[in-house]
């Protein structure tokens, strides 16, 4: 299986002068974390072509969009070619699976833009490669993170995203005063929090409110829910359903024992799939 099996076809493909606030609207409308950013050049024939320029990706929107320089203005003044990655790394059409596997968990990326003669002709998302786990009985304490980084419903919100950034997470499961697990949040639910945030509080208030957003404001209920004995393929598929980043699991008492994210099932596929060969 290669490449041209697994890429997507229909994905966000925006200008990198549009703004910001219309990327998201697009990213938002086609039910994407990311987008494919281009600009228009001309090759050696006259022929005007949309050069892959970057990507735009949730994780770079909450890194800029939350610093103090940017809380006084909104989304509709700044554009996207401040926030996109440069230079991202591409595939071919031909690239085979186990290559497209190992690029995105050693670059820690989770899209690779398919390009054939100058042109993107899709891309390949980490969500499509995992797929392969559907019928994998193994049970997720093959795959879990048994010491995962947790929020509480009181923490501050940009407590949550230092971690986030630092530590290149995209799933955090929030726990109660009870320690019981209530909710998660991930990078998308805090790229919408700041967008929204930003686009909303006057100026002369972003400052002293933005100190005061709690996990509670923006955090999502009612995350996948697993026990330890399930299937690596019953986690896929509950994580699919709720198009989440990750599931928690619990022990005996329903306590947190764990989380499963996509990450990590992509660790697993490099590890016992791949180089195990």
């Amino acid at each position: 299986m290669y490449a041209r099996d697994y890429m997507v076809r229909e994905y966000p493909f925006i200008d990198k002068n549009e703004t910001l606030y219309h990327a998201f609207k697009i990213m938002e409308k086609h039910g994407f974390d990311k987008a494919v950013i281009y600009e228009h050049r001309v090759d050696e024939s006259g022929r005007e072509y949309k050069a892959l320029a970057g990507i735009l990706t949730c994780r770079d929107i909450v890194s800029k969009l939350a610093t103090q320089r940017l809380r006084l203005t909104t989304p509709g003044r700044l554009h996207v070619s401040s926030f996109m990655s440069l230079n991202p790394v591409t595939v071919n059409p031909d690239t085979p699976y186990s290559e497209l596997v190992k690029i995105m968990y050693s670059r820690g990326v989770g899209i690779l833009p398919v390009v054939e003669d100058h042109d993107v002709v899709g891309v390949v998302l980490r969500e499509k490669l995992i797929e392969i786990l559907r019928d994998d009985d193994r049970e997720v304490r093959f795959v879990m993170d048994t010491e995962p980084v947790i929020a509480h419903t009181t923490d501050r919100v940009l407590r949550v995203k230092q971690e986030m950034l630092t530590k290149d997470l995209s799933f955090i499961p929030v726990l109660d005063e009870r320690e019981e697990v209530v909710g998660y949040i991930t990078i998308v639910e805090l790229a919408y929090a700041f967008f929204k945030f930003q686009d909303i509080v006057p100026a002369k208030y972003k400052k002293e409110r933005i100190m005061h957003l709690l996990v509670d404001d923006v955090m999502r209920f009612r995350p996948p829910r697993l026990r330890i004995t399930d299937t690596i393929a019953t986690a896929l598929s509950s994580i699919f359903e709720k198009n989440c980043r990750g599931a928690v699991v619990l022990d005996e008492i329903g306590g947190l024992a764990g989380i499963v994210t996509i990450h990590s099932l992509l660790e697993y596929i490099v590890r016992e799939k791949i180089v195990s060969r």
